[in-house]
């Protein structure tokens, strides 16, 4: 049976021919040969994070669809969305309030965006329109968004339309100077924010956009202690308003049901996507605090954020299943319990001289490669090291997320594991056998 396809879709390699995947279950892909696939990486990394197959998800799907499946927001609201809605910011963080949906994580952050923008506009600070963001950090795949993101190989080609808003420097442990301790490097990367912020004028920035643990741009990289309350202070002290973008880190990722729940922060907006929806259903949703909404609902002022799918009944019912399966089966609970399996699992790892760093929080992990272990130099970009290690995987049945340029944004090779939060023991077990055989094989022709 045919179990390759190259056809006229763009893909990401015109040379080759992609396993073409019949169907998927629990936390397996099967393709047309009948191959077995573990999906380490839950789809297009941290989507599927219920697994595949759930026929109750289908079985809604088609319900509501039978009913309606998408309105003129203008015109209409729906029970199956105003319920949705409320459980909803019932599942995030104490304080917030409305909850807006769209269908991607980039329209997620981008509206998290917009609605900090008209949030200044509507209490009169006209000025305020800068976005800081970090280097090495991804946010959405827009123009817009990509120039807001802080990956200079994924944005340089579209420079010329881009406003360069500023960035301040990546926060993260492994690569910090030294000399310092966390403790310091967290005070250098504060005073770096702050004077960012004096020295291009206080009163013209709206927000500060960033993940709680960087996913996929630096292959899971957690907040230094105390680094996300120093940049919240620094941010309510100049007027700047705090969004954290979860779309990878939210709906039990990383043990908590936001990321930003590890950690002593209470952001002012939430951006979210990925695992909202499990992978049933393009779905994300921006929500917002009750201080930031104040001013909307005072003066009467309506979000301005239209899209054709925004706010639709289908992803409604959706992810109001999502939500009730993550509680009934203990989704972040098991993602805490055998995140940290795997973490530890992993550690044998360090047997290899390219194995730099493993870190994470929950069932986000990350595995940095590096050519100089004791001076943690990058290998050449050329070399492609993190994805031989997942081609090889692949071949061995189990499917990872390699990266690129986790040190500088153009070098850093990395390993990012986010199997789907119904994994078990056994599956972890499998999946540290698989990148120790990989790893070897890769350092026998590497070295």
């Amino acid at each position: 049976m045919r179990s390759l396809i190259r056809s006229a879709v763009v893909c990401p390699d015109y040379s080759k021919n992609y396993p073409a995947i019949s169907y998927g279950k629990g936390i397996y892909l099967y393709d047309e040969s009948g191959k077995e696939y573990l999906d380490a990486s839950s789809g297009s990394c941290a989507v599927s994070n219920l697994g595949y197959g759930i026929t109750e998800i289908a079985d809604i799907i088609r319900e509501q669809s039978l009913k309606v499946s998408v309105l003129p927001t203008h015109a209409f609201s729906s029970r199956v969305v105003a319920d949705y809605f409320d459980t909803l910011v019932d599942f995030a963080p104490p304080g917030f309030e409305k909850v807006w949906t769209v269908t991607s994580g980039t329209e997620a952050v981008e509206s998290a965006i917009k609605l900090a923008l008209q949030y200044h506009r509507i209490k009169g600070d006209e000025k305020r329109y800068k976005v800081i963001s970090r280097n090495t950090s991804y946010h959405g795949n827009s123009v817009f968004m990509l120039d807001i993101g802080g990956m200079p190989i994924r944005k340089r080609i579209y420079s010329q339309w881009m406003n360069h808003f500023p960035h301040i420097s990546a926060a993260n442990i492994y690569r910090k100077p030294a000399d310092l301790s966390e403790a310091g490097y967290v005070d250098m990367l504060a005073s770096e924010f702050e004077q960012t912020i004096l020295e291009g004028n206080p009163d013209t920035f709206a927000a500060l956009v960033l993940e709680p643990v960087v996913g996929a741009a630096m292959g899971s990289v957690p907040a230094p202690a105390g680094y996300l309350e120093r940049m919240y202070e620094i941010c309510k002290r100049y007027g700047l308003l705090f969004i954290s973008d979860e779309v990878m880190t939210g709906f039990g990722r990383i043990g908590t049901r936001f990321g930003i729940e590890k950690f002593n922060v209470i952001p002012d907006i939430i951006a979210a996507g990925k695992g909202i929806s499990g992978g049933y259903f393009p779905l994300s949703a921006v929500m917002a605090s009750k201080a930031v909404m104040e001013p909307f609902v005072q003066q009467n002022n309506f979000f301005l954020g239209g899209h054709t799918y925004a706010c639709n009944p289908l992803g409604a019912a959706v992810g109001q299943f999502v939500i009730s399966y993550i509680k009934k089966n203990n989704l972040v609970q098991n993602a805490n319990i055998q995140g940290d399996y795997l973490k530890e699992r992993m550690k044998r790892l360090y047997k290899y001289d390219i194995v730099g760093d493993i870190r994470g929080e929950g069932l986000l992990l990350g595995i940095e490669l590096v050519e100089d272990k004791a001076t943690k130099k990058p290998f050449p970009p050329e070399m492609n090291i993190a994805k031989r290690v997942g081609e090889l995987a692949l071949a061995e049945g189990v499917v990872l997320y390699p990266g690129k340029g986790s040190c500088d944004g153009f070098t850093g090779d990395h390993i990012l594991l986010s199997p789907p939060l119904i994994i078990n023991e056994e599956q972890c077990n499998m999946i540290v056998d698989v990148l120790d055989l990989c790893i070897e094989k890769v350092v026998g022709v590497a070295v």
